[in-house]
């Protein structure tokens, strides 16, 4: 049994109030085309809590997705929260996370949050132009202003959140203006999610998806900004993680760990999954409510992914930074050369960007060995 565990559940699935150009996981809704719209039952909730709960891992962490998970409404979220504490052992540790477009957010949905601890998680792209660019609501009206009412109002309520920003062909290019309008927001806790998808039909990238080198500058430009406001408690996930592995040693995020089955998503329905990024038929590991939850973690990763992340290319295993890298995601592969064997898409960005991080992530986890209080200043949210 894993000592972590995470569920990555998608009560509406891919159901969406908002249409993003880039949005990968659309397609998984096109699986279940017999149901319209598609809401999570009372009886799927209750077996994935009690099911998952009764595993008693050291922590148990509910990561609530979509598509847009507000569309399952507030007194689907109250039910699961009083179902957590109906099946959770007295003093086990479990904690949610919710990731949202923010525009249904109001001071009932931040007074839920607050009361069940959840960590919230807002996507914003950066400044309107290059937000709305992609995230639009109604015909052609973007969703910035929106999500700036929300954060504003997640602020106010005191609920704990961070900004989740898609790096894409035109976001690639403003490193420096997206962070310092977020530090302009008094935002402390950011994520940038590559964006790398294959066009519809599945030959070569998508328009919109990321050039390597320009995520490699991206990626370094947003490195020498952060590195100048580590000290004020700015987090960036990636480099957080990469400081934390050089430090403690610890795996860093999924991509770059060389091993997937991390988590497992679970649709609308109870479908399992390894990934949300391999949402297909081919790759249902069962469903939660009559397969064990130990034989789907058993089942995870498939053997796709397995295999993926075995064969890595000729270049990878003399690469200088391979055990940083550990050839990237596999769908980054998979999804653009439609094999495992060749490098990952990422590959030049990942390679410039460690060459240029490596000595001053050395420097800066040899300062924080000497400090007093380093769990505090390695604090990962």
């Amino acid at each position: 049994m894993p000592k972590d565990l995470q569920l990555l559940v998608k009560p509406v699935s891919a159901d969406c109030n908002q249409y993003c150009a880039y949005c990968f996981y659309r397609r998984a809704g096109r699986m279940y085309p017999q149901v319209e719209p598609h809401r999570m039952s009372a009886r799927v909730l209750e077996g994935i809590i009690r099911r998952y709960l009764r595993l008693r891992l050291p922590q148990s962490v509910f990561c609530w997705q979509g598509g847009e998970p507000t569309l399952a409404g507030l007194d689907f979220y109250r039910q699961a929260a009083l179902l957590m504490q109906v099946h959770g052992a007295a003093g086990q540790n479990v904690s949610n996370a919710f990731q949202t477009n923010g525009l249904l957010l109001d001071r009932n949905w931040c007074d839920l949050f607050l009361r069940y601890c959840f960590l919230v998680g807002l996507s914003l792209d950066g400044p309107a132009e290059l937000h709305d660019a992609y995230r639009k609501v109604r015909g052609d009206t973007g969703s910035h202003e929106a999500v700036l009412q929300a954060l504003r109002l997640l602020r106010e309520r005191g609920v704990e959140f961070n900004v989740l920003t898609v790096v894409n062909d035109l976001t690639a290019g403003h490193a420096g203006r997206i962070y310092r309008y977020f530090r302009e927001l008094g935002i402390t806790h950011m994520q940038f999610i590559p964006c790398v998808e294959a066009a519809a039909e599945k030959s070569g990238p998508a328009p919109f998806r990321v050039v390597p080198e320009a995520y490699g500058d991206f990626l370094c430009e947003l490195f020498d900004l952060w590195l100048q406001d580590v000290t004020a408690g700015i987090s960036i996930r990636l480099f957080d993680a990469l400081l934390r592995r050089e430090i403690l040693g610890e795996a860093g995020p999924c991509d770059l760990d060389g091993a997937c089955g991390e988590y497992l998503v679970i649709e609308y329905n109870g479908d399992a999954y390894p990934c949300d990024f391999f949402v297909e038929p081919e790759q249902r590991l069962g469903n939660i409510l009559t397969t064990l939850p130990e034989k789907l973690i058993e089942r995870r990763p498939s053997r796709e992914l397995r295999k993926a992340r075995r064969r890595l290319p000729a270049e990878c295993v003399s690469c200088t930074w391979r055990d940083l890298c550990r050839g990237g995601c596999p769908k980054d592969r998979l999804r653009i050369a439609g094999r495992s064997d060749t490098p990952t898409w990422l590959c030049k960005a990942y390679r410039r960007f460690f060459a240029h991080a490596a000595g001053p992530i050395r420097a800066l986890a040899s300062a924080k060995r000497r400090d007093v209080q380093p769990a505090t200043a390695l604090k990962i949210r």
